[in-house]
């Protein structure tokens, strides 16, 4: 009945105004009566309470969360085509599989986890992100860079690392450890290129 509470609404508040403004004339207590008509119409139809209220407020922000992290996980698997390392690039494409899985499970296993693990994750594939577009101008421009082989080698560490937390994280999503995820997906460092010297 939920989803019907905002159209019957309107057409209640319409039906209200036309009757109104036909008995009456009046275009100040028509709309009035309508809005007030629609309003307790979607109240009584909707029948959710507060605390439903905020539960779906809390899935659409969650929601909202995903959908970033995955964005990123999108924008990092389009610049994982511009890698020359095949180990980099498959290790890149593996991780922006696994992330909407990921989220996926989080959200089947543990849904009031899935706003911050959302975040958190979103923020570890910010970094990811940088580290991904640092490496590629490495790649494309060595001679700008102190050591671009060792500095290349960092960026496929940082990605093997991102790539092994994400496994770890479905693995233990998996197995119901819920709360061992929730830890080392708070305690990751995000992945970081070596600093530039």
């Amino acid at each position: 009945m939920r989803k019907l509470a905002t159209p019957v609404a309107l057409v209640a508040a319409i039906a209200v105004f036309g009757g109104l403004f036909a008995a009456t004339g009046s275009l100040l207590w028509s709309p009035l009566l309508a809005a007030a008509a629609a309003v307790g119409l979607y109240l009584m139809l909707d029948g959710r309470t507060a605390a439903q209220i905020r539960d779906d407020e809390y899935a659409d922000d969650a929601d909202a969360k995903v959908e970033a992290a995955v964005e990123t996980a999108r924008k990092i698997r389009k610049l994982s085509k511009d890698v020359h390392s095949p180990t980099v690039r498959h290790l890149l494409q593996q991780s922006a599989d696994y992330v909407p899985e990921l989220l996926t499970r989080v959200k089947a296993a543990a849904p009031n986890t899935l706003y911050s693990s959302a975040s958190a994750l979103g923020a570890h594939l910010q970094s990811l992100l940088g580290v991904v577009s640092q490496y590629l101008d490495i790649q494309r421009n060595p001679t700008f860079y102190h050591d671009p082989a060792a500095l290349l080698s960092g960026g496929e560490a940082a990605v093997q690392r991102f790539t092994d937390f994400t496994i770890d994280s479905l693995r233990l999503v998996n197995q119901g450890d819920l709360a061992q995820y929730q830890a080392n997906l708070e305690t990751v460092a995000p992945p970081k290129l070596p600093q530039l010297g």
